[in-house]
């Protein structure tokens, strides 16, 4: 039984209800077929207001509790961060014939959303301090919130003048997927130091004893295990090789596992925060 009260064979019949309405035809189904018509809320929702500030990710993960009429999803509510805060409530439900999404996000701030005809989410965000903000998300791919993620850092991870932007790989010499990424990223003709920026990065390699060792924070440079240590109390953890953590000033920009990720998460976000700062030695 999980901190919801629910069962894990429930969870179970949950996550195949789910399942069956990511199943569903792209076709909009009969009003009254609430279920069928989850799977369209099912993933990463993003929004990019004229502020910056104000950019927000919503990531629906799964069922919690379904009724005829309204649903108790679980899923993640916030800025654009490395780890995303756990919403406290999302609840679906139908209302003159349209999915309207209530969330109330870690810090209370509360969300109304309704689902449009063209599939975006629109509403509003009502924050503790009684401002309200007018909000309008759009479905995206993993790739897509990668992206996203990596041109909309917290204001502590975004480069400045003078800024230190630090890539920390941690690998192992019996990895393959780790000799791979070298080969195509370092030396000379690598994709990384052939970088007509790469003089502006400090890269600092990790190499764990085998890929089948657990990492410790103790296995990075003395002078990033306090950055390392805060990290994990966070959230994010290293499990596993390749990973990667790009830091600005010491404060946790992205963190990814795998080449694949590098790619679609870590190369946008280094690339990105090489662009802030030379915006801001241009000023």
């Amino acid at each position: 039984m999980d901190r919801f009260g629910v069962t894990a064979g429930l969870r179970r019949s949950l996550r195949l209800l789910l399942a069956a309405a990511l199943a569903a035809p792209a076709a909009a189904p009969a009003a009254g077929d609430f279920e069928a018509r989850l799977g369209a809320l099912s993933g990463y929702w993003l929004a990019q207001p004229d502020t910056a500030s104000q950019a927000r990710v919503l990531r629906i993960t799964n069922v919690i509790l379904a009724e005829p009429d309204s649903v108790v999803l679980a899923g993640l509510y916030g800025p654009p961060a490395p780890v995303l805060p756990e919403a406290r409530d999302i609840t679906a439900r139908l209302e003159g014939g349209r999915i309207m999404l209530d969330v109330v996000a870690a810090d209370g701030a509360v969300v109304s959303l309704s689902h449009t005809a063209a599939g975006r989410l629109q509403g509003t965000q009502k924050h503790r301090d009684g401002t309200v903000s007018q909000l309008s998300f759009s479905a995206a791919s993993l790739v897509q919130f990668h992206r996203f993620v990596a041109e909309n850092p917290r204001p502590q991870a975004r480069a400045g003048r003078g800024a230190r932007i630090e890539l920390v790989y941690i690998g192992a010499d019996d990895c393959a997927m780790c000799r791979a990424w070298e080969a195509g990223h370092l030396g000379p003709r690598g994709k990384l130091e052939s970088w007509a920026e790469w003089q502006r990065l400090r890269f600092t390699v990790v190499k764990l004893a085998t890929l089948k060792a657990a990492f410790r924070v103790e296995d990075v440079p003395e002078r990033l295990r306090p950055v390392f240590q805060a990290m994990i109390a966070d959230g994010p953890r290293i499990q596993g090789v390749p990973a990667f953590v790009l830091l600005v000033n010491d404060a946790l920009r992205a963190h990814a596992l795998g080449p694949a990720a590098f790619a679609t998460l870590i190369d946008p976000a280094l690339r990105a925060a090489v662009r802030e700062q030379r915006a801001a030695e241009r000023t």
